[in-house]
């Protein structure tokens, strides 16, 4: 071939009745990371970025955060794509990252607020699903954006309602965004409420909590970061997805 290397076939990305189980997931996964990587282009200009699977944007004092996710709908002949989209105050990393020494995070690119190990999730205020038709990526991508735009003016509205931290509580997911709630709390000037809410959710897990000296360090970090008094250096070696710390009795 005259050293020439053959150019390889495009990878399938519909599935169809005559492929394998494992090669139908296999084009969904492909159909889902094409129109990921087509969404760069369709965003262009709009105020919105991309960093892998997360479609974000600062808007004030407000970082909203999309996750696009995919594969094949349950008997796996089409392609299935899914949108996440949440809402939280810039103010509420930052909180986080100086509980527990991470000073540096708060200099970083706004997409460390999507992906980045020690952040505190957004909340979620819609999801939307697409199982049908979904063929070409270009179009995909289009059809994900006018999705994530219009969830996000549904995002603004919500925290135009109420405080955020009263969001928060509201939610029926609330005890999975502990570290939000106490992050929002204290940047809304709540800080004892931000204290009591910290024990009360490891008082919920055990009763005798309060004596745990993990808690009381906690506290204390929290505690100097309302107080201006926080340093860098400490890191927290159990920190859950959504940026709560799990912590646990003495043994």
């Amino acid at each position: 071939m005259n050293g020439l290397r053959m150019a390889q076939d495009p990878k399938p990305i519909i599935p169809n009745q005559n492929m394998t189980r494992a090669q139908r997931r296999r084009c969904g996964q492909e159909f889902k990371n094409q129109t990921i990587k087509a969404l760069g282009h369709v965003i262009k200009g709009t105020g919105w970025r991309r960093k892998s699977a997360w479609v974000f944007q600062v808007q004030d004092d407000w970082y909203l955060t999309a996750f696009v996710t995919g594969g094949t709908t349950s008997d796996g002949l089409s392609n299935r794509l899914k949108v996440e989209l949440g809402i939280k105050p810039m103010a509420v990393d930052p909180v986080n990252w100086r509980a527990h020494g991470l000073h540096d995070n708060i200099g970083r690119p706004a997409s460390f607020r999507s992906d980045a190990a020690f952040k505190v999730s957004a909340l979620l205020i819609a999801l939307r699903e697409w199982t049908e038709g979904l063929t070409d990526p270009d179009k995909a991508a289009v059809l994900v954006f006018d999705g994530i735009t219009e969830m996000a003016k549904d995002a603004l509205q919500a925290v135009a309602s109420k405080p955020f931290s009263a969001l928060v509580t509201d939610s029926p997911h609330g005890e999975k965004y502990q570290g939000l709630l106490w992050a929002s709390l204290i940047a809304e000037g709540k800080k004892e409420q931000a204290i009591e809410a910290i024990k009360a959710h490891y008082v919920r897990q055990d009763p005798g909590a309060l004596q745990w000296p993990s808690l009381t360090s906690l506290l204390d970090r929290y505690q100097q970061v309302i107080d201006g008094t926080d340093t860098s250096g400490y890191r927290s070696l159990s920190i859950s997805i959504n940026g709560t710390p799990n912590l646990y009795p003495p043994r």
